[in-house]
């Protein structure tokens, strides 16, 4: 890769520059300079292990001097003792010269090629810096506020761009404020989906033994679910950044995300299905009004009659506030008993002779009774994402939150019922 240990050097800063261009790939750059550190690294070891492989060579060849000095010199043969004792002490001094210049080129980074030693080092990053860590969590979270991260933080959260899994969870936790969105079957499949819903279903019949069952005539009715696009933006000015981490992450999902659910409730109760979602409120709802000058005791009754029993077990009513307040919540049986009781567990809500009542504005003087679980599907196709933008309020300094998602939903055509005004 590296001719010399100089070209190594010289490219580990021009790489250590380009960390400052915002266009920089900054996952690339930071696998080069971590090659590089581990080619010098490389080098470095091999040049101890020859240093100490030399050291030892001349400790030994100390040692074996210093013991020839201690002995004493046995006679010799004159011819013996002019014998080369000069040659010897050539060889020595040359194989000293050649590990000198050995040490010299390894270290240079002439001699020798890069051995990669794969490690856990990435394993340990993506471990570390997983969605649901409070490293990514933390890291997520200051670059929203564009608040200066490290190499490593940047790259993983260029790389993922997700949410952390305790952020969506406080995202997800939101919905609890929203009945409606929590009554009915919501699904996460990326992109548009079909379902099959039944349409029409034959009992379970009794075949005598050994007779040949008969395929019922059962149907089943496909639900196209698309995306479209719900936003909402947020301007605020940039003080943002002063904020900590924790507050800033429950004004994200307080000021976001309540109202992105807000305007996916909107379109469960009235979509109209025309470029946006289909509500409740298009369920069709042929020769279904109850009393034009107010609810009475028999609406509710026939509400409650028309409904299928095998969707009684899970049935809710959907009104509006003024409705249920106005309308409903005063109305006696024929014994002058209250029909709405409230539900000890928790004050705020309330029953209509036992099924829960979904307060929403939504559906305006329209009644929807019925299994919602059943009746209506939703799909996140994307679920929700938050980004940050700063060209916007370029000119007053301030900043630009966006949290968007993809959805779509529709009732499946079974499972409720649609009760509409008298006119």
């Amino acid at each position: 890769m590296y001719e010399t240990r100089e070209q190594a050097l010289t490219r580990l800063d021009e790489l250590r520059e380009m960390l400052n261009d915002p266009a920089a790939d900054l996952a690339a750059i930071e696998q080069e300079i971590g090659e590089i550190e581990q080619y010098l690294a490389t080098l470095a070891e091999a040049a101890d292990e020859i240093a100490q492989e030399a050291g030892q060579s001349d400790e030994t060849e100390q040692a074996e001097e210093d013991r020839a000095d201690e002995e004493p010199e046995e006679e010799q043969p004159e011819e013996a003792q002019e014998a080369p004792g000069e040659p010897e002490e050539e060889d020595r001094t040359s194989q000293a010269r050649m590990r000198a210049e050995l040490r010299s080129r390894v270290t240079s980074g002439t001699l020798g090629a890069m051995i990669r030693r794969f490690n856990n080092m990435e394993g340990n990053r993506m471990e570390r810096f997983a969605l649901n860590s409070p490293e990514y969590r933390s890291a997520w979270l200051r670059n929203l506020q564009g608040k200066t991260l490290s190499v490593e933080e940047r790259t993983a959260v260029t790389a993922s761009a997700a949410i952390p899994t305790e952020t969506m969870n406080k995202i997800w936790g939101k919905m609890e404020l929203y009945p409606l969105l929590n009554a009915v079957d919501v699904m996460h499949v990326p992109g548009s989906v079909i379902l099959p819903v039944e349409g029409t279903v034959n009992a379970a019949g009794v075949v005598a033994m050994g007779t040949a069952a008969t395929d019922a005539a059962d149907t089943l009715t496909p639900i196209s679910l698309g995306v479209y696009k719900i936003i909402k933006t947020l301007e605020i000015t940039a003080d943002v950044e002063a904020m900590a981490v924790d507050a800033f992450e429950q004004w994200l999902v307080d000021r976001l995300a309540n109202k992105i659910y807000r305007a996916v409730t909107g379109y469960i109760a009235a979509g109209t299905g025309t470029s946006q979602p289909t509500g409740l409120t298009t369920i069709t709802a042929t020769n279904q009004t109850y009393t034009k000058t107010g609810i009475t005791y028999e609406d509710v009754m026939t509400i409650i009659a028309s409904l299928p029993t095998e969707y009684d077990p899970n049935a809710a009513f959907v009104m509006s506030r003024a409705n249920f307040y106005g309308n409903v919540l005063a109305i006696q049986d024929t014994n002058h008993n209250p029909i709405v009781v409230v539900d000890v567990q928790a004050p705020a809500k309330f029953n209509i002779l036992g099924y829960p009542v979904i307060i929403e504005d939504g559906v305006g003087t329209d009644i929807i009774f019925g299994d919602l679980k059943e009746g209506y599907v939703w799909n996140f196709g994307k679920d929700v994402a938050i980004d940050r933008d700063e060209s916007v309020g370029f000119r007053t300094g301030s900043v630009v939150f966006r949290g968007m998602c993809l959805g779509d939903g529709k009732p499946t055509g079974v499972g409720l019922v649609r009760y509409t005004k008298a006119t």
